[in-house]
Formats: structure tokens, C-alpha cells, sequence
């Protein structure tokens, strides 16, 4: 599998004629179709970075919003 994989294609539409003929039409277009949305869809969100890593990263700080205690009613209390 690895020598497989290490092998560049140098004619994609060859390429794709391989494909189509070993697995069809459809499952073809389809695996294209999930491949192409889900790289869409990777994005880097920073909203659940913690201050302290915002910091870190060069980010602004969020402060804490209005009406919100700074230590969460979870947090234990001794």
C-alpha cells in the first residue's frame, strides 16, 4: 500500500478514468463532493480559547461579559 501511495499521478484525467471505472460514477462524485466540503469546512476557531491562551497566541483578551461572575457557580469553593 505505501509504494501505492507514494506513487504521483501525473495525468489527473487518467487519473479520474481509473477511478470512475473501478468504482463508478457515483461513488466517485460523491466521495469528491464529501472530500470538498469537509476541507470547507476545517476552520480554526478560537472562541473557546481559554484568556490565558489568547495571550499566548497574540489575540485580544475577552473580558468577562456583563452580569457574568468571574468564577463560574461550578467551580468548587473550599
Amino acid at each position: 500500500m505505501s509504494n501505492e501511495q507514494s506513487l504521483r499521478v501525473n495525468d489527473v484525467s487518467k487519473a479520474v478514468d481509473d477511478l470512475v471505472r473501478h468504482f463508478g460514477v457515483w461513488t466517485t462524485l460523491k466521495t469528491v463532493l464529501v472530500v470538498a466540503w469537509q476541507k470547507r469546512r476545517v476552520r480554526t476557531h478560537v472562541s473557546h480559547l481559554s484568556d490565558r491562551m489568547r495571550r499566548d497566541v497574540g489575540l485580544p483578551v475577552k473580558g468577562p461579559l456583563p452580569g457574568q461572575p468571574l468564577i463560574p457557580p461550578w467551580f468548587p469553593r473550599f
